[in-house]
C-alpha cells in the first residue's frame, strides 16, 4: 500500500528542474537543421549541420553566452561549396556572444554593429559576378543594419530561443502551461495572436531526465482579421479592379497557416535543454493560381554539459 501511495504522489508532483550551472558552464552543441520549399507541388530538400563550443557564464540576474562555431557541413558540395565558403568563411566561423536572461533566452546580440558589417563583407563577395542577387543586396543587408541587437537575437538566435523554453519552469504532469503572444504578419496584416502551450510528458528519475513537449498555433480569429486587413490593402491598391468577380474569388482563396513544436529532454539535475527536435511549418495559398505552397524547417540540437 505504502509504495502505491507514493507513486501516487510522485505521479501528482509539481515537477521543476531550476537552470544550475558552473559559474562558467562549457558545453558542446550540435545544430542540424533541414528546410523543405514547397512550389508548384515540388518539394526542395537541403540540411545542414553546425557544431559549437559554447561557453555560458553567469552575469547579474541572467548569463552572457559566447557560441563559437567549430565545424560546418554545407547543405551543397563541389566547386559550388568551395565558392560558398570562400564567400562566407568569415561569417560562419565569426564567434558570436549574446546576453540572455535567467532562462538562457537570448535578448541582446553585443557588437551588433560588427556582425552586420561581416555579414555585408559576406554577401557582397558572395553577390559579385552575379546581377540579379546583386539587386537585392542592399535591401538584404539595410534589413540587418535597421534591426536593434534585441531583434536580432530574436532573429538570428533562434536555435537557442528553443532550448530556453523548457528552462526554469515549474509545471503539473500532464497540465499544460499556456501563453499568449503576437507574431507579425508576412503578408502585411495586422500582427497575429499566438498561443502556446507546454507540458511535461515523463520525469524518468533513473536517467535524471524530463521530457516535455511545447506547441504553439495562430489563434483563428485573430488570423482572419489580419487576413482581411490584408485584402482590404490589397484591394485598396488595385482600384477598381478589385471589385471583379475574378478579383472577388482570388481573394477568396488566399489562406496562411504557421505552426510550431518542439519535443524537449531537460537534464534535471542541471536544468539544462540536452536535446530539442523542432519544427516550424508554414502553408501558403497563393492568391492568383489558388496552389498551396509553404516551409517546413527541422531542427534536432543536443546539448552537452562538459563540466
Amino acid at each position: 500500500m505504502a509504495v502505491v501511495i507514493l507513486a501516487a504522489l510522485a505521479a501528482t508532483a509539481t515537477y521543476a528542474a531550476p537552470l544550475d550551472l558552473p559559474r562558467t558552464a562549457k558545453v558542446e552543441m550540435v545544430v542540424v537543421k533541414t528546410r523543405e520549399d514547397v512550389r508548384a507541388g515540388k518539394t526542395m530538400r537541403n540540411s545542414a549541420e553546425t557544431r559549437y563550443d559554447k561557453t555560458i557564464e553567469a552575469k547579474g540576474e541572467g548569463y552572457r553566452v559566447t557560441l563559437k562555431p567549430t565545424a560546418t557541413k554545407l547543405p551543397i558540395s563541389g566547386p559550388e561549396a568551395a565558392k560558398v565558403e570562400a564567400a562566407l568563411g568569415g561569417l560562419m566561423n565569426r564567434t558570436m556572444v549574446y546576453v540572455a536572461d535567467e532562462s538562457l533566452a537570448p535578448s541582446s546580440i553585443e557588437d551588433w554593429p560588427g556582425l552586420v558589417a561581416e555579414i555585408r563583407k559576406s554577401m557582397t563577395t558572395l553577390a559579385s559576378g552575379d546581377k540579379d542577387v546583386a539587386k537585392n543586396l542592399d535591401a538584404a543587408i539595410s534589413m540587418f543594419a535597421n534591426m536593434s541587437p534585441e531583434q536580432a537575437a530574436g532573429l538570428l538566435l533562434k536555435e537557442d530561443g528553443f532550448l530556453s523554453i523548457p528552462i526554469n519552469v515549474e509545471l503539473e504532469p500532464g497540465k499544460p502551461a499556456t501563453a499568449e503572444d503576437l507574431m507579425p504578419s508576412p503578408l502585411g496584416g495586422s500582427p497575429i495572436k499566438t498561443r502556446t502551450a507546454l507540458v511535461v510528458q515523463k520525469v524518468d528519475t533513473a536517467r535524471g531526465v524530463a521530457t516535455l513537449r511545447w506547441t504553439q498555433t495562430l489563434d483563428p480569429e485573430s488570423l482572419r482579421a489580419s487576413m482581411a486587413q490584408m485584402v482590404q490593402a490589397m484591394m485598396a491598391r488595385m482600384g477598381p479592379e478589385a471589385n471583379k468577380p475574378e478579383a472577388k474569388t482570388m481573394f477568396e482563396k488566399m489562406s496562411f497557416d504557421h505552426t510550431s513544436a518542439c519535443d524537449y529532454e531537460v537534464d534535471i539535475k542541471s536544468g539544462l535543454t540536452t536535446k530539442a527536435d523542432c519544427e516550424a511549418k508554414i502553408k501558403l495559398t497563393d492568391p492568383a493560381t489558388g496552389e498551396t505552397g509553404g516551409r517546413n524547417e527541422y531542427w534536432a540540437i543536443t546539448q552537452t554539459l562538459k563540466n
